[in-house]
């Protein structure tokens, strides 16, 4: 990356600043909605009389737009920004948001934001993003929830970077962009959709240095607050934002960010050059700025270095979790020994001979079509201890199973599934809905082997092998039950992509008189990245031997050089840059190398 003008930076689109922008051309001249927005969304809790500190604030603000001639541009938009389509709109669109005038803007107006409160900020940009989404009105008086809205921001964010290119171009630069930052899964793939070269990247910090990253970033701004609150608010909104439930009731305008790091390509880890410990020396590209140019690097020239052995395991783990009939969540799983050689693959599924959850429908239960090969004697409403017996649910009406899905969908029409579903199947878990009317939440009903349980069965089923002082890969860390299975066979390491709600860290993993089981962080790519990062345009010997000729001029050197290529595609390909005079043209040889 430092030979000659091979790292170009890249420029950063912050989210909060489109969030201001789209604002501004919404009401800008409207005192009256500004001061609502904030006083119904600036405060520190639900309770707290923020009325006086709005009234401030919107004065403050507004007395900014207002004597700023940028504004006026801006609020011609009205919100809308479909419309901007040809060049000259996008010019105006670049020399707005890109230019001096509204990045002072920016900075003056989040300012007076910190200033009545820094978490007070951090809410209303939430609230922000939300009601856009929501509605595409950053008030959303009415409570609108409408999923045409969906793309709002990333729209307008696609416009910014077209208008970026744009400007670019005319120059002869190349444009890196990073978005700073997404944490709406639709949004993630609408770009990932509309871009090839489209990467999510997740950061997270293995070290448990949360408090102190917020601290060190308050103590930075100088702000005179509660820190002790102040910290205690952003975790708490941090959380919000991670695992919401609103998209499991259809409201799809919320961050998910769970959602957002199972859909990411790249996984960075904040480790520092202290953090280096004997035991992950093996592991390369280890501190924070390694991996990144390792990234950076494999963005730029795919295939320029190999996949690291926990990128090998996970990305076959990853690729497991297809297989899952799962309909809550897939996970893939693969067990190793010390060197990094696989003994088993697994992931989430039921038992060998049973039907999985995705194949089984509620309408079954409607239709009585209950047979023996897809569905349990309990299931069927037989007893448990002996056949035809009926089960009794805890200080519930169902009598038995049948009644209780009965139940679970009364508020659904089954018999209109193919209606509602568009001709999806009305798949059902069974966990959930025992647990209902049981009044539970208990792990031991689900119907699958969890896939970490699943890959270390395949061992004793097939193999017999040991895993002691073998390492675990899985893409979400392990519940408490699969912790102690590991910890007993003598697992050294567990990687993992997601973290998993509950208290295997804390409970199990950490707590061993011998030995301690190390808990890590996956870092690298995974996915469809996987392969198009590791993948190289070309082979790599033919692509030195083509950058190591000199220059030829007519058809006979240019075949000459090209004739020891195997690869008939690519003869042909290469072979297409000649121009009419038989000259190379050297730019378009230059895309194709690309």
């Amino acid at each position: 990356m430092s030979y000659n003008q091979n790292w170009q930076p890249y420029e950063i689109i912050k989210y909060k600043d489109i969030l201001l922008f789209y604002l501004i051309s919404y009401y800008s001249q409207d005192y009256r909605a500004l001061k609502q927005i904030i006083d119904n969304y600036y405060r520190e809790n639900k309770k707290e009389d923020n009325s006086k500190i709005a009234t401030k604030v919107a004065k403050e603000i507004t007395k900014l737009l207002t004597s700023s001639k940028l504004v006026q541009d801006i609020e011609s938009y009205n919100g809308d920004f479909s419309l901007i389509k040809t060049k000259e709109q996008l010019e105006k669109l670049y020399n707005e948001f890109f230019g001096s005038d509204f990045e002072q803007l920016a900075s003056n107006i989040f300012k007076i934001l910190e200033k009545y409160g820094y978490f007070r900020r951090s809410h209303l940009l939430h609230h922000l993003s939300c009601n856009i989404r929501q509605s595409g009105d950053p008030l959303n008086p009415k409570n609108v929830n409408d999923i045409k809205y969906i793309y709002t921001i990333a729209q307008l964010t696609n416009r910014l970077i077209k208008s970026k290119k744009q400007n670019n171009d005319n120059k002869g630069k190349v444009t890196k962009i990073v978005i700073d930052s997404l944490r709406n899964s639709l949004e993630i793939m609408f770009f990932k959709e509309r871009y090839s070269g489209f990467y999510m990247l997740a950061t997270k910090d293995g070290n448990n240095r949360l408090e102190s990253r917020i601290q060190n970033r308050i103590r930075k701004k100088g702000l005179n607050e509660d820190v002790s609150s102040l910290i205690q608010n952003i975790i708490d909104l941090d959380s919000t934002e991670y695992k919401t439930s609103d998209h499991s009731k259809g409201v799809f305008s919320s961050p998910d960010v769970y959602n957002c790091i199972q859909k990411s390509d790249i996984h960075v880890i904040n480790n520092r050059y202290e953090d280096i410990q004997d035991s992950n020396k093996e592991e390369p590209f280890f501190t924070r700025e390694e991996q990144l140019l390792k990234f950076i690097s494999l963005i730029q020239q795919p295939g320029i270095i190999t996949p690291s052995s926990s990128e090998r395991c996970m990305q076959v783990a990853f690729n497991a979790k297809l297989n899952s009939g799962c309909i809550s969540r897939q996970v893939g799983a693969v067990v190793s020994d010390k060197y990094y050689s696989i003994k088993a693959v697994g992931w989430n599924d039921v038992p060998s001979g049973q039907t999985p959850c995705n194949l089984r429908s509620a309408n079954d239960f409607r239709t009585n079509n209950l047979d023996e090969v897809h569905y349990s004697k309990f299931e069927r409403g037989k007893g448990i201890n002996k056949v035809d017996v009926d089960f009794k649910y805890k200080n519930k009406e169902p009598k038995s199973f049948p009644g209780a899905i009965a139940e679970y969908f009364k508020s659904s029409d089954t018999s209109s599934a193919n209606t509602h579903l568009n001709g999806k199947n009305c798949s059902f878990c069974f966990k959930t809905i025992h647990n209902h009317f049981e009044g539970e939440k208990n792990q031991v009903h689900t119907k699958s082997l969890h896939a970490e349980e699943n890959a270390m069965l395949q061992i004793s089923k097939y193999g017999g092998q040991g895993l002691k002082n073998g390492i675990l890969f899985t893409t979400a860390s392990p519940c408490e039950l699969c912790s102690k299975k590991a910890t007993q066979l003598g697992v050294d390491k567990v990687y993992y992509i997601d973290p998993y709600p509950g208290i295997s860290e804390p409970q199990i993993l950490s707590y061993n008189r011998n030995e301690k089981l190390e808990l890590i962080q996956f870092n690298g790519v995974i996915g469809k990245s996987y392969t198009k990062l590791y993948e190289p345009f070309m082979a790599y010997k033919d692509e030195v031997t083509i950058m190591l000729e000199n220059t030829p001029n007519k058809k006979s050197d240019w075949e000459k050089s090209i004739e020891g290529i195997e690869n008939p595609d690519l003869k042909e390909k290469l072979l297409s840059v000649l121009n009419d005079n038989n000259e190379i043209d050297e730019q378009k040889l230059i895309e194709l190398l690309k």
